[in-house]
């Protein structure tokens, strides 16, 4: 059974990282375990979560492949 833990609002899950993003789950997931993208603040039950603030301020310093 696939259960969801309400989250305080100010805690994201690694969905809404990548929705924040606009990557698929599985990127961040990537990005995460081969520790280019912040690592995981605190767990709910077995969800790891991230703060907003964190996820956002990673994201202004994130390296990109330029564009052509």
């Amino acid at each position: 059974m696939n259960e969801r833990v309400d989250l305080p609002a100010d805690w994201w899950t690694a969905e809404d990282c990548a929705r924040f993003l606009g990557i698929t789950r599985s990127t961040w997931a990537a990005y995460v375990a081969r520790q280019q993208a912040p690592q995981p603040e605190r767990k709910f039950g077995r969800s790891p979560v991230w703060r907003p603030a964190t996820v956002k301020a990673w994201a202004e310093t994130r390296p990109r492949r330029p564009t052509a």
